[in-house]
C-alpha cells in the first residue's frame, strides 16, 4: 500500500479542540463503527470542519511571502494552531482527507473541474475527498464555497438532498462539453437555490484517486495562476449554524456547533454577506481594510499579525480608497 501522511493521537486530540469536537463525542479509530455509525461521525466532523475551518485564500494577500504550502504538517500547524484560519480546496481538503485518513476512515482525493459561467469546465484546479463507507462513495468538500454540500454526499446519480433549505443538491453521472468521446462519464455536483430554481453545475470530478504529488502540481494554479480570482482579491467562506450568535459569530464554540447548519457568511474582497435559510440577514461593505481585518476577527475569529497587516498594503487587494475598483 502506498505511503500516506496521517496525524497522531495527540495531533487529532488537537484537532478536534480546533472544531470544537465535545470530548464525549471523540473517537479516534472507527475500525470498529458499524456502517451507520461511521457515516453518523463522518457527517458530525464535516459540520464541525464547516463551521470552525474556514475557505480562505489570506496568506496570498496577508503574508509576506505568499507561499501556499500544502504540506501534511505546514497544513497542521496552519489550520490547528491560528485561531480561525482554513485555506482554499487544496489546503482545507487536503487537510480533512489526512484527518479522516488518520481516523481509519476508507479515504482518498479526487481531482475536480470548476464550472465556469458558460457551462463549461476549467482544468484540475479543485479536490475532494471520497469516502467509502459500506460500498457506498460519499463526497466531502471543505474547501469550495456556500454551495459545496453541508455533509457527505452520497455518489447516487440523480437522488436529489437537501442542502441548506430552501436550496438543494445532487450528483449527476454524465459527459461534460469538453469531452469528445461523449460516451465517458463523469461525476457533477449539482446545486439549486430552491425546488422552483434550475440546477446549476458547480464542479465535476473523477473517482480516480489522485496521490499527493498530483495536489503539489495542481496547487500551483489556484496559488499562481494571474487569470485566478484568488490572485487578487480576498475571499473567506465559513458555514454557521442555528445556534450561531449574531452578536459574536467568531466565536462559535461547542453551544453552537450543536445546532444544525442553517447558512454562511461569505467575504468576497469588501463585501461581507450572511446568509440564513436563504434569506440574506446581513450585508456590510468595507470603506478601508480596517473594517475587512476587524470583520475577519468578528465573523471568522481570525486575528492578523502586524506583519501580515502590513503585507497587503499597496496591493489590489487591499481596501482602500487608492486601490483597485472592485465593483
Amino acid at each position: 500500500m502506498a505511503f500516506r501522511s496521517r496525524y497522531d493521537h495527540a495531533q487529532l486530540e488537537q484537532y478536534f479542540d480546533r472544531v470544537c469536537l465535545p470530548k464525549s463525542k471523540r473517537i479516534f479509530d472507527v475500525s470498529k463503527l458499524d456502517d451507520k455509525e461511521k457515516y453518523d461521525f463522518l457527517s458530525l466532523l464535516h459540520k464541525q470542519q464547516l463551521v470552525k475551518v474556514p475557505w480562505e485564500n489570506l496568506t496570498q494577500h496577508y503574508s509576506w511571502h505568499r507561499v501556499e504550502n500544502v504540506k501534511p504538517q505546514h497544513l497542521f500547524t496552519k489550520i490547528v494552531h491560528s485561531p480561525g484560519r482554513g485555506g482554499y480546496c487544496m489546503e482545507a481538503n487536503s487537510f480533512f482527507g489526512i484527518v479522516l485518513l488518520s481516523l481509519g476512515f476508507a479515504t482518498y482525493m479526487a481531482g475536480a473541474r470548476i464550472c465556469r459561467g458558460n457551462g463549461m469546465y476549467g482544468g484540475w484546479t479543485h479536490v475532494v475527498n471520497l469516502v467509502n463507507i459500506g460500498g457506498v462513495k460519499y463526497v466531502t468538500d471543505g474547501g469550495f464555497g456556500p454551495q459545496e454540500a453541508p455533509r457527505p454526499l452520497a455518489l447516487n446519480a440523480g437522488v436529489v438532498e437537501t442542502h441548506v433549505g430552501p436550496a438543494d443538491m445532487r450528483v449527476v453521472y454524465d459527459p461534460i462539453p469538453q469531452f469528445v468521446d461523449q460516451t465517458q462519464r463523469i461525476w457533477i455536483y449539482q446545486h439549486r437555490h430552491n425546488e422552483s430554481a434550475e440546477w446549476a453545475s458547480m464542479y465535476c470530478f473523477t473517482d480516480m484517486e489522485f496521490t499527493p504529488e498530483d495536489i503539489l502540481s495542481m496547487n500551483f494554479a489556484p496559488w499562481l495562476n494571474p487569470q485566478s480570482f484568488f490572485t487578487h482579491k480576498v475571499v473567506a467562506v465559513r458555514f454557521t449554524t442555528t445556534k450561531t450568535k449574531e452578536d459574536e459569530p467568531g466565536a462559535d464554540g461547542e453551544e453552537a456547533l450543536e445546532g444544525e447548519i442553517d447558512g454562511s457568511l461569505v467575504l468576497n474582497q469588501d463585501v461581507l454577506k450572511w446568509r440564513r435559510n436563504g434569506e440574506k440577514v446581513m450585508e456590510l461593505k468595507f470603506k478601508d481594510d480596517g473594517e475587512r481585518v476587524a470583520a475577519l476577527k468578528k465573523y471568522f475569529g481570525i486575528t492578523l499579525s502586524q506583519e501580515d497587516l502590513e503585507a497587503i498594503k499597496g496591493s489590489a487587494a487591499e481596501v482602500s480608497a487608492a486601490g483597485m475598483d472592485h465593483d
